[in-house]
């Protein structure tokens, strides 16, 4: 008498409904967690590997369908191409990711060449004339489909993931914050590959070595477990390794968020200092410097302006100078804000030279001066005015 079956025909259900469960999420995974704008070329390939994992997800499901309720031609006729359909995409991404993981030199070497996009025709070739000449096409598609794009993609993958992990994430991923990333590559690679294997070369039966002596029947009269079960226990690592993997992308936000804040204290800290040094040698000099926006407000006053004005530091800022010190001619008559040459110096970016004018300080008395007027630009555009002015009753 045989030994039984483990597990008997009645898990096939839930074993499909986990692999497919397993793929599904893998998917979603990384179209949740893929970083758009990632400079990482990992993010340009994943969502190869996560349209396999939709498809084949998909696929599985499909298996299970014909579990519960049955198979039909059409149901018998899709799977082999489905199959085929999400065995490519992995291919694709396996080739990809071996290629964008190797140096320049590496790929320009004949190894390298063979990964290119001409591997195909022989690959797709030999699939349709295999099927073309076969009695049962869609079996035999369904084998070559495992033994092609689904053996030698999953391999690739796998060894995608190791490469991709010591060859480009480097040491970098060893540090506290990404403590597990380079165990996660070598489980997905392992992964890929145990996946490679089970999925890959252990297929359906045909009359033809090898699929007549290593298939699905023989795998379970030798093991005594369904390879569909070692399959979707791939499945699951591959799933949760892609998903811990996949933590590279926060690690490469945290670097861009601490190279951003490096690089704005870096800049903040030069700003104080060229502002110390200005403020210094401003009020180093023997005029008084005021500085204007392009509204006619000010920004900045030197010590000596200060006091020829009679205010205190702080109190002028942000305020309109023409408002507050060049508001009325010697007359009593009001100075018109369009009329004054700081303004117009402004609007126009012409630098003026005023022999004789007048200012007013906070107490309401005024002093005569001489300014002049330089216009502030940033690159093209006018952004204020410099004005330089000195008490002519003092001798200047």
């Amino acid at each position: 008498m045989a030994p039984p079956s483990f597990p008997p025909s009645g898990y096939m259900d839930v074993i499909y409904l986990v692999y497919g469960l397993a793929f599904l999420a893998l998917g979603l995974v990384i179209v949740l967690r893929n970083e758009r704008g990632s400079t990482l070329n990992l993010s340009r390939v994943l969502w190869l590997l996560a349209a396999f994992g939709f498809i084949h997800g998909f696929l599985e499901w499909m298996d299970l369908w014909q579990v519960v309720h049955g198979d039909t031609p059409a149901l018998a006729a899709a799977r082999p191409v489905v199959l085929l359909v999400s065995f490519l995409l992995l291919f694709e991404f396996g080739r990809r990711l071996v290629r964008t993981s190797l140096s320049a030199a590496a790929q320009a070497s004949r190894a390298g060449r063979l990964l290119s996009p001409v591997v195909y025709v022989p690959m797709v070739g030999g699939i349709l004339a295999a099927v073309a000449a076969a009695d049962q096409p869609w079996l035999e598609l369904a084998i070559w489909s495992r033994y092609l794009p689904g053996f030698l993609g999953s391999c690739l993958a796998g060894a995608g993931c190791y490469l991709y992990c010591h060859n480009r994430i480097g040491d970098d991923a060893a540090t506290a914050e990404f403590t597990g990333l380079h165990g996660a590559c070598y489980v997905a690679a392992a992964a890929f590959i145990a996946y490679g294997i089970c999925g890959g070369l252990v297929g359906p039966r045909a009359d033809w070595f090898p699929a007549a002596a290593i298939n699905e029947d023989s795998f379970l009269a030798t093991f005594q477990v369904p390879v569909q079960l070692l399959r979707a226990a791939c499945a699951v690592l591959i799933a949760a390794a892609v998903g811990r993997l996949l933590r590279i992308f926060s690690r490469e936000r945290q670097l861009k968020l601490r190279h951003a804040l490096d690089a704005g204290q870096f800049s903040l800290t030069q700003f104080y200092e060229i502002k110390a040094r200005y403020e210094a040698i401003l009020d180093a000099a023997t005029e008084g410097i005021v500085g204007l926006d392009r509204d006619g407000n000010l920004t900045f006053i030197n010590d000596i302006a200060l006091g020829m004005l009679g205010y205190a530091r702080g109190e002028l800022t942000g305020k309109s100078f023409h408002a507050s010190s060049h508001h009325t001619t010697v007359s009593g008559k009001p100075y018109a804000a369009e009329d004054c040459p700081m303004h117009k110096t402004i609007q126009d970016g012409v630098t003026r030279r005023v022999g004789a004018d007048l200012f007013w300080r906070k107490n309401r008395t005024w002093f005569p001066v001489a300014y002049q007027t330089v216009p502030l630009r940033r690159g093209e555009r006018s952004c204020g005015v410099l004005v330089l002015f000195r008490n002519l009753a003092e001798g200047g």
